[in-house]
């Protein structure tokens, strides 16, 4: 029997993802020993040989939507299962599979492939029968409903519910009753009375909480959401939710080390991302482009402070405040005719755009000319105004545009 195996379960879209993830354990620690399980829906030979040039120990199990089927007692059509299908790609049940692994290895450990290693593995593998890491307080109160279709199973309080992205399973689940049947049957019982995201994890809750079984309570280090605090010292990092190392700006410039193991990835012959880029206007993809939007908002925050009791009501400021320009929306006018102040190098003046149709727009520009005293006009579209005159410049605008 082998020691043990790390368990992935991907679409061949997400290649790239368990790519770069494998890269990085091998990154923290090249002689880390262990065969890789790779349930996949038909990934292709190519990318297969790429995994097997970048871990050579790598087996590759299919699964599709009739093994769903097959594991829960129904059909493939049946509408038990549906709304799962509708939701998840089949391969998310495969981390129901672990206990099916358990003859071959001692101990199994599944990965998400949306999780970032960075440093060496070996605490993950101290543990007994299971492990993961405990979902925080409350959690049991938000899931009071889909536990009560279970109030004839005497469950141990002492089992703490799970975050899923990586869940450690031995030999040992196996001595104590546990088995893949078992955590089928749970999930079989769920697949009516449960969200579809609940399936894929609530039935190793069950299990363990149903037979009494030691659960080692991992810390937060071992699977740390991105988002949460003290990321920075995690083991292992999760990018839970939309947001990816490989798609999501803030996350591609505060974790740089994953793109260097995709490229490890691509070298072995693997595909690399090809998708869009999240959140790139509210955090800019360049390093150079994140100070100067940082700036930006800044300087508009304290401007907006100081004018927001003068502003007009007619008037309401962009929640884009990343540019060197802010965007003034005007009451019953189509956004393409506003107002937008400008940054100047000047920081005792601003400028002051009018984006109107031409005769509106001289209108108002004549006005403020006359009206707001050290205003200068300045080409046919904009004036510069004295910072301390601002409001008195908006509220002028303001009293010369008409209602839309």
């Amino acid at each position: 029997m082998s020691a043990r195996a790390i368990v992935l379960g991907f679409t061949t879209n997400y290649a790239f993802a368990a790519g770069a993830l494998l890269a990085s354990i091998l990154a923290r620690d090249p002689a880390f020993d262990a065969t890789v399980v790779i349930y996949h829906d038909g990934l292709p030979e190519d990318q297969q040989a790429a995994f097997l040039r970048l871990w050579p120990r790598c087996r590759f199990l299919p699964f599709t939507a009739a093994d769903v089927a097959k594991r829960l007692g129904v059909t493939v059509d049946d509408a038990r299962v549906a709304p799962y299908l509708a939701h998840f790609s089949p391969l998310v049940l495969t981390k129901l599979e672990l206990p099916a692994l358990l003859d071959e290895y001692e101990r199994v450990i599944w990965l998400d492939a949306d999780i970032l290693v960075r440093g060496p593995l070996a605490p993950l593998w101290d543990f007994d029968c299971l492990a993961w890491r405990p979902l925080p307080e409350g959690a049991f109160a938000r899931r009071e409903k889909v536990l009560s279709v279970f109030r004839h199973l005497d469950l141990d309080p002492a089992v703490p519910l799970l975050n899923g992205g990586v869940i450690g399973v031995s030999r040992r689940f196996l001595d104590r009753g546990g088995s893949v049947g078992l955590i089928h049957r749970m999930a079989a019982h769920l697949v009516e009375q449960a969200p579809p995201s609940q399936i894929a994890e609530m039935p190793w809750y069950l299990a363990a909480a149903s037979l009494h079984l030691p659960v080692t309570a991992w810390p937060m280090r071992f699977n740390h959401p991105v988002m949460t605090g003290g990321v920075e010292d995690a083991l292992l990092v999760h990018a839970i939710g939309p947001h990816k190392f490989w798609n999501a700006t803030p996350l591609m410039q505060l974790f740089p080390d994953w793109a260097t193991h995709q490229a490890t990835w691509v070298a072995c012959g693997g595909q690399p991302y090809a998708g869009p880029l999240t959140l790139a206007e509210a955090h800019p993809a360049e390093a150079a482009e994140v100070l100067k939007a940082a700036d930006a908002r800044t300087y508009w925050l304290t401007v907006f402070a100081d004018l927001r009791a003068a502003l007009p009501r007619g008037m309401v400021a962009d929640l884009r405040h990343d540019r060197k320009f802010l965007r003034l929306f005007l009451h019953g006018r189509p956004e393409e005719q506003h107002l937008r102040l400008l940054r100047l190098s000047n920081e005792q003046r601003m400028g002051l755009e009018v984006h109107l149709p031409r005769a509106l727009r001289a209108e108002v520009l004549d006005t403020l000319a006359g009206a707001v005293k050290g205003a200068r006009r300045e080409g046919d579209r904009a004036l510069s105004v004295p910072i301390a005159q601002i409001g008195q410049a908006l509220a002028a605008a303001d009293a010369v545009i008409p209602d839309a």
